[in-house]
């Protein structure tokens, strides 16, 4: 049977001919035609895509890398206070492993709703069974459901594991080495290290043991100093960002825009609705066949196998051709036929009265300032009225694999992504189009709440949505003061890279 989202793409394609080769009065019906067609073809992947289990789920990605987060700051805590044994009274036996019974309990608890949000991942029941078993909790049912997912990896990992817990002793010392290195290949972080460390301790290697033990603790070392400058920045950058709020509140004039600067906000002609729409509508649909043919090529290509290198070529690739389109769509359907130029269209100006490319630029630092505590406060209000448990971005698993392998070059891949590509293309399409195009209509705060819900709505990450829609009021207050959407592509820029920068810092080795 016809895979039906190939079905569609023929509908297409006949939709689209039709309209290109016949006479007037029916090209203008078959365009009506293809406008409905793609709106129902937009609305039926959006469902999908807001039911299908990675985003349906309770939050399974970042359930299990709150579980790392927890096992990081539990195995640094500890190794801190030995290291600093002559600063502090070293705390009782008892309390130290109280303290990290509570932890690896939370550990546990996160992984296990990874398992059930991720039934078919051997990797996140590998993982809840690695704590349970530090925990004392017996492991003889878990591995057998490991084994019965029935793929390679499964058995694999259930083999690696139930050799480590049964009877270790009566290897060989070529079979010691081998399960080390199976346990170095498919682990990492605190999972491979407290493996190796049973591994070492049950079959007496007291020299690989210290070794592994000594490598722990300097990582821990690293996590914590780390932390500490992470905790510094962040502090500052918050305080600096209620400085800018409260200046911004009563230093500056009251009228955020003055009726002579209002001209050069909104879009330079009125597009109409159906104008607005139909970009919108395009981008959407041109972004959803493009992922048709991208999952049908990706399917069985392992991204995760080949490294965070590719995984950040793949991921830039991805985003350049399914959002690049949207910027075409503004210029031909919205632009080109009024004879409007993109730069003015869609307000990217590097120079607004004797504000300069440096002054628009600081006015987006000042923007990224002042997003943290907003969106801090968001955050926080989501979470404790919406139920919200953290972003499900799929773009995080992305993110995180760059962060675990500690490579550069990926690394820098993904600023280019996320701190320059990301901005450029989102700021134009929310901002420099739609907002600007709703402004020719409305007043500033009706056009920042529908811009700013659509920004939000259009990334289908429900607990980011607040968060979200946040930032695109605050980008959309900029763009008003400024009359540029250039210190918006900034603030957007610096707020993407400065998220990417603090996963780099807490999980990389």
């Amino acid at each position: 049977m016809a895979d039906p989202n190939f079905l569609w793409l023929y509908g297409f394609v006949l939709l689209i001919g039709g309209s290109l080769f016949t006479k007037e009065k029916v090209k203008k019906a078959l365009t009506w035609a293809l406008l409905v067609y793609a709106t129902i073809f937009v609305c039926q992947g959006l469902w999908n895509s807001s039911h299908s289990p990675a985003k349906s789920g309770k939050g399974g990605l970042g359930n299990s890398n709150n579980a790392d987060v927890l096992l990081k700051i539990e195995s640094a805590v500890n190794t801190f206070q030995r290291n600093t044994g002559s600063f502090a009274p070293p705390q009782p036996t008892e309390a130290v492993n109280k303290r990290r019974a509570e932890m690896l309990v939370q550990a546990e608890d996160l992984l296990k709703k990874t398992v059930a949000d991720q039934p078919n991942d051997p990797m996140a029941l590998a993982r809840a069974i690695i704590v349970s078993k530090e925990l004392g909790r017996p492991t003889k049912t878990n591995l057998e459901r490991l084994e019965a997912i029935n793929t390679d990896k499964s058995r694999q990992l259930a083999r690696i594991l139930g050799t480590l817990y049964n009877n270790p002793k009566a290897l060989d010392s070529e079979k010691r080495k081998a399960l080390a290195t199976e346990i170095e290949t498919e682990f990492n972080g605190w999972y491979e290290t407290v493996s190796l460390m049973r591994l070492y301790t049950a079959t007496h290697q007291t020299e690989a043991l210290k070794k592994v033990t000594a490598e722990f603790d300097d990582a821990n070392l690293r996590f914590v100093a780390r932390g500490l400058f992470l905790m510094g920045v962040v502090g500052l950058a918050f305080l600096g960002g209620v400085i800018v709020i409260l200046a911004t509140l009563f230093l500056m004039p009251r009228r955020i825009t003055p009726p002579e600067h209002r001209e050069q906000v909104a879009s330079p002609q009125k597009y109409g609705a159906l104008t607005i729409y139909s970009v919108f509508i395009a981008w959407l649909a041109t972004q959803q066949i493009i992922s048709i043919f991208l999952q049908s090529a990706l399917k069985d290509a392992h991204l995760a196998k080949q490294g965070a290198l590719v995984a950040g070529l793949v991921m830039f690739f991805m985003y350049l051709i399914a959002n690049g389109p949207g910027i075409l769509w503004v210029y031909f359907l919205a632009l080109k036929p009024r004879a409007i130029k993109l730069f003015e269209g869609v307000r990217l100006r590097f120079k607004v009265d004797r504000n300069g490319p440096f002054k628009l630029i600081m006015y987006g630092v000042f923007t990224w300032m002042a997003a943290i505590p907003c969106v801090v406060v968001a955050y926080l209000l989501a979470a404790k009225y919406l139920g919200s448990q953290g972003s499900s971005n799929p773009v995080i698993s992305f993110v995180m694999q760059a962060a675990r392998n500690n490579s550069v070059a990926a690394a820098a891949i993904f600023y280019v992504t996320l701190g320059v590509l990301a901005p450029i293309c989102e700021e134009i399409l929310f901002r420099g189009f739609l907002y600007t195009a709703l402004r020719r209509y409305w007043g500033i705060l009706p056009s920042m709440l529908l811009s700013a819900a659509l920004f939000a709505g259009i990334h289908l990450d429900a607990g980011g949505f607040l968060p979200l829609m946040t930032l695109g009021m605050l980008f959309a207050f900029t763009l008003e003061k400024t009359r540029s959407i250039l210190p918006c592509m900034v603030a957007h820029g610096l707020w993407n890279s400065g998220t990417f920068t603090m996963v780099l810092l807490v999980f990389s080795p």
